[in-house]
């Protein structure tokens, strides 16, 4: 229905989840603010995600803005 849907998650080798989960709704949240649509928010959680579970630690792995911008999918 109207609002559902699936993203296919981006492929990365995993050293720590610890802070995936947050890093994808700070990034989602972010983007949404800057007035991106659902669809490319979604993508730029993922992407954020992604670039957090190759990295040890919670704070140390949120990676920024410029750093996610730079992955391409």
């Amino acid at each position: 229905s109207a609002g559902n849907g699936r993203h296919r998650a981006m492929a990365v080798v995993a050293v720590d989840t610890t802070a995936a989960g947050d890093t994808f709704v700070g990034g989602f949240a972010a983007a949404r603010a800057s007035g991106a649509s659902m669809d490319d928010a979604i993508a730029f959680g993922q992407r954020a995600a992604a670039i957090s579970v190759t990295r040890h630690g919670a704070q140390t792995s949120i990676p920024t803005r410029a750093e996610v911008e730079s992955i391409t999918v």
